[in-house]
């Protein structure tokens, strides 16, 4: 889990850079959305909303681990990579890529209204990330898109699950009956559970949610503090098999326990 710890803070920093575009170049949405991104695991790509005319994205190619342009018809223009630059230098060389496909390169050079974890010195180069890492990293990730999709489905609800570049989690979020609204995603690891997580959340459209009432999780367990209440299931805790079994098993009872909670 370390490993796929590190890379997951790696990519959260060089993610950073897709969202500063979002920031600059995408129609602003009240809730944030215009930064979040989605992992297109068919072409192994991490990338923003599209922007501008005729429309394109800046992307993070992890499989040959660069940015780049990409145009509606998957079309793409290398920027440059991310092995042996700074987070500053690369910041420099899309925010002058900008600059020279008619984009506000001054207005991407600003920082972006929120901060994240300092994960390394910012003086410090990336370094290339190790294949089987990433791999790894991308099967979950896929997991996590996939099991999005299928619970959208579920609750017949429009959506994507898309990365939010703050907390770098995979997500997304419906109201259902207009009575509550779910929220579902895979989360970095943190100080609440220890390990990278799957979650549902819940939040009643009136009142409040009484936990102390939850039906037990064939898999994962209900998590109750001060600032976050909801279902978590442990990426340390899915079988080497049926991942998404299981996962699913986990996100349809948690779904069902909130949707029929008075």
């Amino acid at each position: 889990m370390q490993v796929y710890n590190k890379t997951d803070q790696t990519l959260h920093q060089l993610c950073q850079l897709l969202a500063k575009a979002g920031c600059s170049f995408v129609d602003h949405k009240a809730d944030d959305s215009h930064t979040n991104l989605y992992f297109d695991a068919m072409s192994r790509r991490i990338y923003t909303h599209p922007f501008g005319s005729p429309g394109r994205s800046l992307s993070l190619n992890l499989r040959g681990q660069y940015f780049e342009w990409i145009d509606l018809n998957r079309e793409a223009e290398f920027i440059a990579p991310f092995a042996g630059q700074t987070l500053s230098q690369l910041e420099e060389a899309i925010a002058s890529a900008a600059d020279k496909a008619g984009l506000d390169g001054a207005a991407y050079r600003q920082p972006v209204h929120y901060e994240i974890p300092q994960y390394q010195d910012p003086a410090m180069a990336f370094t290339e990330l190790d294949e089987d890492a990433l791999q790894e990293w991308q099967y979950f990730r896929r997991l996590a898109n996939q099991v999005g999709m299928a619970l959208l489905g579920y609750l017949e609800a429009e959506g994507q699950p898309r990365i939010w570049p703050h907390h770098f989690d995979t997500g997304t979020y419906c109201v259902v009956n207009n009575r509550v609204g779910i929220g579902y995603g895979l989360a970095m690891e943190d100080a609440m559970v220890g390990a990278p997580y799957f979650y549902v959340s819940a939040y009643p459209q009136e009142g409040e949610l009484d936990f102390s009432k939850t039906r037990e999780l064939t898999s994962g367990s209900w998590k109750v503090t001060e600032n976050w209440k909801g279902a978590v299931l442990p990426m340390t805790e899915l079988p080497p098999r049926h991942a998404m079994r299981v996962i699913l098993r986990f996100v349809r009872q948690a779904t069902n326990w909130y949707l029929h909670s008075k």
